[in-house]
């Protein structure tokens, strides 16, 4: 027999019982979809993270007090201070740093237009408006005048300013009372990541030497975020400030810094790394269903072979090769997987469109994982598919001729 004859062959037996093979692919469909909806999904997140976490720029560092980051986002640690902050800013030998942020923070009651409400407000020093790079809506950001001269002035944030005052309002030269003492509205700040913005635009921020003598009443800071000139100098720089931060903190050799340094650009690998290994264990599980899959077109195969044992037999006794009985039924459980493979990539592609559009995240398809897709749909039709193939392929004319 030729191989065009057994392909046309294999095709009509499969289109016999329509039904049964579309239910048998099926596993397959739910497989294949499953793992290329789900690594595209996972490539989208990363890159909307990626690209998230781009925009506050690769060059900044940011250093947090305590020992883990847990302890410093509690607020639980005081082990970093204003005075740390200035001596990284006026160590003339920190030559590749170009910014220094630093931010005090803590919840506040911020009441206008009888309306109260608890807030985080953040002290920054003008470099805060370098770092987290907001649109300024109405009027300006938090300067040097309004911090050398202690102004009792505040830059909200989007949300807080439809909270007290409502949307599309400009609030410049309002009050505001912060714990009870007026300040002085001078801009309205909006965070457009969609990663931080949901947090920072509805924060209040004020000159930092008033958080700390009017609302704080101490001096220890949350955060101090640093640009540097040359991210490839990063690694130094990183090293070079905490060299000096432990001689200020009289930390000696082998004892554990009591402050955390980390790097966007550490912060980005990380994300990945977790994203990528959680898109992995997920696909694998998705995975499963692809041997469900090759079980059930094994199943199938071997009640092929029972139902079509005279025609086996016919074809046997009419000059048919134990080789072409074998080729016929593994074509047909390719035929059967590499169809519901191809079936399950386009279902897998258009899902992770849509959903790429209703999340707002990239769509990304990866063609590796597409190709692996088509791979393992073959290999489970020649995988399953050949041990009911050699069994069709073993019987004997004469017993398959007699078979009732």
């Amino acid at each position: 027999m030729e191989y065009k004859e057994v392909l046309l062959a294999s095709i009509q037996a499969l289109r016999v019982n329509i039904l049964r093979t579309l239910l048998t692919m099926l596993g397959i469909i739910i497989g294949i979809s499953s793992v290329i909806l789900i690594v595209s999904i996972g490539q989208g997140a990363v890159s909307f993270v990626t690209n998230e976490l781009s925009a506050f720029g690769t060059n900044i560092f940011s250093i947090n007090p305590g020992a883990s980051l847990i302890s410093a986002t509690a607020g639980g640690s005081n082990t970093l201070t204003l005075d740390d902050a200035d001596a990284i800013k006026n160590d003339k030998s920190l030559t590749n740093i170009d910014k220094v942020a630093t931010v005090g923070q803590g919840s506040v009651k911020v009441s206008a237009n009888g309306i109260d409400k608890s807030l985080l407000a953040q002290g920054v020093t003008q470099e805060m408006y370098d770092v987290i790079k907001p649109d300024i809506t109405y009027g300006e950001f938090i300067s040097e005048d309004n911090i050398l001269g202690s102004e009792k002035v505040v830059v909200l944030g989007i949300d807080a300013v439809e909270t007290f005052f409502g949307e599309d309002t400009d609030p410049t030269g309002e009050r505001v009372k912060i714990n009870n003492i007026p300040f002085r509205i001078i801009g309205v700040a909006e965070m457009t990541s969609v990663l931080f913005g949901g947090v920072l635009n509805n924060v209040v921020y004020i000159p930092i030497n008033v958080m700390f003598d009017q609302i704080l009443g101490r001096e220890y800071v949350q955060e101090v975020d640093i640009s540097v000139k040359d991210s490839n100098l990063m690694n130094q720089t990183i090293a070079d400030v905490e060299n000096l931060l432990r001689d200020r903190h009289n930390l000696k050799e082998g004892e554990e810094n009591d402050f955390i340094i980390q790097s966007f650009q550490d912060l980005l690998s990380t994300t990945q790394t977790i994203t990528n290994l959680l898109t992995l264990m997920v696909a694998a599980i998705s995975a499963i269903s692809l041997v469900v899959g090759g079980v059930g077109v094994m199943n199938i195969m071997f009640v092929s072979v029972t139902e079509r044992t005279k025609e086996i037999g016919l074809l046997k006794a009419i000059g048919a090769k134990e080789k072409d009985i074998l080729t016929q039924f593994l074509i047909e459980a390719v035929v059967m997987t590499l169809l519901g493979g191809i079936i399950g990539i386009a279902l897998g592609v258009f899902g992770a469109f849509l959903i790429s559009l209703v999340v707002g995240i990239p769509f990304v398809v990866s063609p590796l994982a597409i190709i692996l897709a088509v791979g393992v749909s073959m290999s489970v039709g020649i995988v399953f598919g050949i041990y009911p193939a050699k069994r069709a392929a073993d019987l004997s004319p004469i017993d398959a001729l007699r078979y009732e």
